[in-house]
């Protein structure tokens, strides 16, 4: 039954006239609407330039305290709206000044983090962890990022293809949730392409914990050891230290 697209029933403005409510909650649907359709544009263009190998690097020197601050002030609002504590975590950092690709490097943290409030319960706990670990170098710091939560978790079997091109878990909760089951694809891609590994450890249920190992050469200006214990952020945040790993829940 083929219909013109002008025969469908549409509202007129005048329809909508003086109704303040209805037109601002159609313009957040809008916005919901156009955000996701973004997303999912630039979650193909990112895989479309891995696989040709057409990604750009570009190499910096940052600080990567400046990095947990942003991740820090970009969801933490986030967490707030499903009641979730988000935590983030420092220990042993010896070089705060790096030499890195730091837009790829908050892509990567900025997918890892997303996925963990999305997939995370109402009122549930994340905890991002950045550990400077010793190496005998004294050109390159390598440094561990977790990412934790006490979310829904994953079976072994989904846990095995997460970093397949257009894999999603299919169940009635997930299915809810807005995604191209592209995100972790281009996550793995990213950390390989600088050197790095990353590995997930889950069970359902019971949350998951992402771990990201990655060498990054040390700056020759700014490098300074962090010398406070914690430090706080504008919103009240505390950047603190403490150990952790994959193998402790939240």
């Amino acid at each position: 039954d083929h219909r013109d697209l002008h025969s469908f029933p549409t509202r007129r403005s005048s329809d909508l006239a003086g109704n303040k409510e209805r037109v601002l909650e159609y313009a957040d649907k809008i916005d919901i609407s156009s955000q996701h359709l973004l997303g999912i544009i630039n979650d193909v263009l990112d895989m479309s330039k891995i696989e040709s190998g057409k990604t750009v690097f570009k190499y910096t020197d940052f600080s990567v305290l400046d990095v947990l601050r942003d991740l820090n002030a970009m969801f933490h609002s986030q967490a707030e709206e499903k009641n979730q504590t988000l935590t983030i975590t420092t220990e042993k950092i010896r070089h705060e000044w790096v030499n890195g690709d730091q837009v790829h490097l908050m892509q990567i943290f900025s997918n890892l983090l997303s996925n963990a409030v999305k997939y995370t319960q109402e009122g549930g706990a994340i905890h991002f962890v950045a550990e400077e670990c010793e190496t005998i170098s004294t050109v390159y710091a390598r440094y561990r990022f977790f990412v934790r939560d006490n979310g829904m978790g994953m079976s072994d079997a989904f846990k095995d293809t997460i970093f397949d091109a257009f894999t999603r878990a299919e169940n009635s909760v997930t299915n809810k949730i807005q995604g191209t089951g592209l995100g972790m694809a281009i996550t793995k891609n990213l950390v390989e392409a600088m050197g790095g590994t990353i590995y997930v450890e889950s069970e359902p249920g019971q949350g998951s914990c992402f771990e990201v190992l990655l060498d990054l050469k040390i700056a020759k200006e700014g490098s300074e050891s962090l010398l406070s214990k914690e430090e706080e952020t504008p919103d009240g945040t505390v950047l603190e230290i403490g150990r952790a790993s994959c193998r402790e829940r939240v």
